[in-house]
């Protein structure tokens, strides 16, 4: 049996000369980070890279299209010119508001090897939000598919007014209005069908991405060439410090394997893009798209394309597990991150699927995704912990009130810094004050605390933080209690407003189908408060058929919020009349 390691002896071995996660220090701005060495210096460099090596492998499935790496380097570089010959220069901003679709892979890879800001913007948004958007990053070029042109088709003339000169459709199944191209029509209509040469440095900007907006209209977050790429690192951190730490050695990759990714997330979310994108891309695997969300399509892709890797925000996971349930499948490893995971979901896991290696992460927009990790055996003993930190990341927990580091086991708000850590909020100053310091850390708005071993456990988004009586209440430990009943399919707990007591905990469950009708509020009472402190069980519990989510499988607690008030105050008013 292999003698186990530290995980300090598995980080040296890891960050060692000639590892691809070896690092050096280098001040960048006048901040001193450790940096990956490796690291490509732009994506520009990035993307160019996996031609040679992966010409002929599958990149891209869509429903019934294949396109080979090759395929892809011939039409980014077709677009990469049409955009060049549109006016667009580096540091111009491309947005791309669309589905998941290989248009949206191709535009992405395009403004980032000439140099242009990718603006990815979220395409579930209200009418309101892309337009905020829009006129927040002034985009000269603008990327959509055919329902996003339904929905800007009265905007062309404000579009203009901040700056696009150019739509292009991906996909047009209708007839434009004017002033929008189909993509392919404009590629046909463009001469030129090389790469543009241009320079492009670590240091310059790179993308925009945007604040899920579950609190707030979203903010959009900009970062440079080397913030991006870090992650393509970070990303295989955990799985590679896992193996390492049970005593045996890396695995050399097969050069004739191929590994799969179930992108099951959209590419305007750091998890889609920044994580699995950009990971498949590095190794020259697969990336098998998915137009629409849903588990059963899911599921069958994994089984069709033989998919090594899934992932999402955690109750994407379960619902996919337990649809590959006694089936056969490839399925080497499976991602969470975006939300709270219950404490019994790698027991849940191997109960669907069996031994298949999983993990979750902590990161945010911010922090161009991974800020820590935790995979294999790790994951299975500390389950309700979100990792270590990346080799390059550092972690602080500090009192929101006083700004004070916290000492180990005490609870906080997350502090991160690290070569990962975003330029701050496109033209948003008062806001970048607020979240990234002068020195490099990002004050991230999520509370939790950090064990003896260094493990980040999450305990709650600072502004969701449930304070009864003036006993602070963190809604993912009543998430968990309810989640410990094998009927609660999903859960979601809120503050709503008490007249006494300021706040008091109010919860909305989803139930497993067989189990509808059949469970009542008192019941799950009792399940939490078998496990937590009588101030922590919900006193109101509503029963839905679904959660209110986001794109990217977030909670949408602003809808939960203003409906489980509704309810509670038509309660209290009851109670009210009944005492007279």
């Amino acid at each position: 049996m292999a003698k186990t390691r530290t995980i300090q002896e598995a980080m040296e071995i890891m960050t060692g000369p000639g590892m691809p996660w070896e690092t050096e220090e280098k001040t960048i701005k006048g901040r001193t980070y450790p940096v990956y060495k490796q690291l490509p210096s732009s994506m520009r460099e990035f993307w160019l890279a996996t031609k040679t090596p992966f010409g002929s492998r599958k990149y891209i499935v869509y429903d019934n299209e294949s396109y080979t790496y090759a395929e892809a380097h011939t039409r980014v570089a077709a677009l990469a010119a049409l955009f060049h010959s549109r006016g667009v220069r580096k540091g111009d901003r491309v947005a791309i508001c669309a589905r998941n679709l290989p248009e949206f892979i191709f535009s992405f890879w395009a403004a980032a090897s000439i140099g242009a800001i990718i603006s990815a913007v979220n395409a579930w948004g209200t009418l309101d939000v892309l337009m905020h958007c829009f006129q927040m990053v002034e985009c000269k070029l603008l990327v959509l598919d055919q329902e996003r042109v339904t929905k800007l088709a009265e905007q062309q003339e404000e579009l203009a007014r901040l700056g696009c000169s150019t739509i292009l459709v991906a996909r047009p199944s209708k007839s434009l209005p004017k002033g929008m191209e189909s993509m392919d029509q404009a590629l046909a209509g463009c001469s030129d069908k090389q790469m543009p040469k241009v320079s492009i440095a670590p240091e310059d900007n790179a993308t925009i991405y945007f604040t899920s907006g579950t609190t707030s209209k979203p903010k959009g977050v900009l970062a440079t060439n080397r913030q991006f790429l870090s992650n393509r690192l970070n990303t295989s951190v955990a799985g590679a410090r896992a193996t390492l730490m049970k005593g045996l050695s890396l695995p050399v990759p097969d050069p004739n394997a191929q590994k799969a990714v179930l992108l099951s997330v959209p590419l305007f979310h750091v998890i889609g893009a920044h994580s699995f994108l950009t990971l498949m891309t590095a190794m020259g695997g697969k990336v098998v798209m998915m137009h629409k969300y849903s588990a059963e399509k899911a599921s069958e892709l994994i089984i069709r394309e033989r998919v090594t890797l899934a992932g999402g925000v955690p109750h994407m996971v379960l619902e996919i597990v337990d649809r590959l349930s006694r089936q056969s499948h490839a399925l080497e490893a499976l991602s969470f991150g975006g939300g709270p995971a219950s404490s019994r979901l790698p027991e849940m896991v191997k109960k669907s699927i069996g031994e298949v290696p999983a993990g979750q992460g902590f990161g945010l927009t911010e922090t161009n995704s991974v800020a820590t990790s935790v995979a294999g055996e790790e994951y299975v003993k500390r389950p309700t912990s979100c990792g270590l930190p990346t080799p390059v990341t550092r972690l602080k927990i500090i009192d929101p009130a006083t700004y004070e580091e916290l000492p180990t086991g005490k609870t906080g708000e997350i502090c991160i810094h690290g070569p990962n850590i975003a330029e701050g909020y496109y033209r948003n100053e008062k806001a970048t004050k607020e979240a990234f310091t002068e020195d490099g850390w990002f004050k991230s708005g999520d509370m939790g605390h950090v064990d003896e071993e260094g493990y980040l456990y999450v305990s709650d988004r600072a502004k969701d933080i449930i304070i009864r009586g003036g006993e602070n209440i963190a809604s993912i430990h009543v998430e968990n209690a309810l989640y410990s009943d094998d009927r609660v399919k999903d859960a979601a707990v809120v503050a709503v407003p008490h007249e006494k007591l300021g706040e008091a905990v109010a919860a909305v469950v989803v139930l497993h189908s067989k189990h509808r009708g059949q469970v009542d509020e008192a019941e799950l009472r009792k399940v939490v408060g078998a496990k937590l402190p009588k101030h922590c069980v919900p006193e109101m519990i509503l029963f839905w058929k679904d959660m209110p989510r986001n794109a990217t499988g977030k909670t949408l607690k602003t809808e939960l919020k203003p409906k489980l008030k509704a309810e509670w105050e038509k309660r209290q008013a009851i109670a009210q009349k009944a005492r007279l």
